[in-house]
């Protein structure tokens, strides 16, 4: 398989050999993919059930008019992803 990187992924490549945290290219592609790969199988254990929950707590603040104290149910997700 052959691969164009654009120029800024060329950059983003060239940064990290220049900081010495890889010694080949081929090694941060393959840290990129081993990264993908992992957050792929974060993500898919639990996914459809958050979700789920995620589109529950939408419906139920919707049909209670339910507050937060100023704090949006779209932060309070975004904070719960945080951890």
């Amino acid at each position: 398989m052959t691969i164009t990187l654009t120029p800024e992924q060329e950059l983003i490549v060239d940064e990290q050999l220049r900081l010495r945290r890889y010694q080949t290219p081929e090694e941060v592609v393959a840290d990129a993919l081993r990264g993908l790969r992992d957050a792929d199988q974060y993500a898919g254990g639990t996914s459809v059930d958050q979700q789920e929950a995620v589109r529950e707590m939408l419906r139920f603040v919707e049909n209670n008019r339910a507050t937060l104290g100023g704090v949006s149910v779209k932060e309070l997700i975004h904070e719960g992803h945080r951890m």
